[in-house]
């Protein structure tokens, strides 16, 4: 039972972090085409500057997870380093808990300001796309990395903080 618990925590980023990748690729298409449109044909498409930064919603925030799924988030070990192994491990353990509180926090008021951006009917200016969307893409990415430090953490209590 376990073992699928941690499975799917860790499924979700993986699954988050790809769909990143492939938004990444179609803002990248969109741009070569636009360019490629606008200077041959000087007939560039409507509203790329628009999609291409709700796009980077996608890119960033479905990427949040993956990365912490791959180790690959900032981590300044100045003083840490320095401490033996055992105390690195309860250090980092409380650093990740409160870290995971904070996350949890950022997730819950990104999805009352998804709700509150569709209530107002709030749109993008020039193409007039809802933007409660891409803030929802935002909230599942903060979820996202929620899940994968949720998993950090029972990893690390599983492997024990003190050996």
């Amino acid at each position: 039972m376990r073992g699928s618990i941690m499975r799917i925590i860790s499924a979700i980023p993986k699954i988050t972090g790809f769909v990143s990748m492939g938004v990444l690729v179609l803002m990248m298409l969109l741009t070569v085409a636009d360019v490629f449109l606008r200077a041959v044909l000087n007939k560039p498409i409507i509203g790329t500057t628009e999609i291409t930064e709700q796009m980077m919603v996608a890119v960033v925030f479905l990427g949040l997870g993956w990365c912490a799924i791959q180790g690959r988030h900032i981590k300044v070990d100045l003083f840490v380093s320095h401490y033996s192994p055992s105390s690195q491990k309860i250090i980092d353990f409380i650093i990740n808990f409160i870290a995971l509180l904070l996350v949890a926090i950022i997730c819950w008021r990104t999805f009352k300001t998804t709700i509150m951006v569709k209530q107002l009917g709030i749109t993008c200016s020039y193409i007039g796309v809802p933007k409660f969307p891409f803030y929802a893409i935002a909230t599942v990415g903060w979820i996202s990395l929620l899940l994968a430090m949720l998993g950090h953490l029972i990893k690390s209590l599983k492997d024990g903080l003190i050996k």
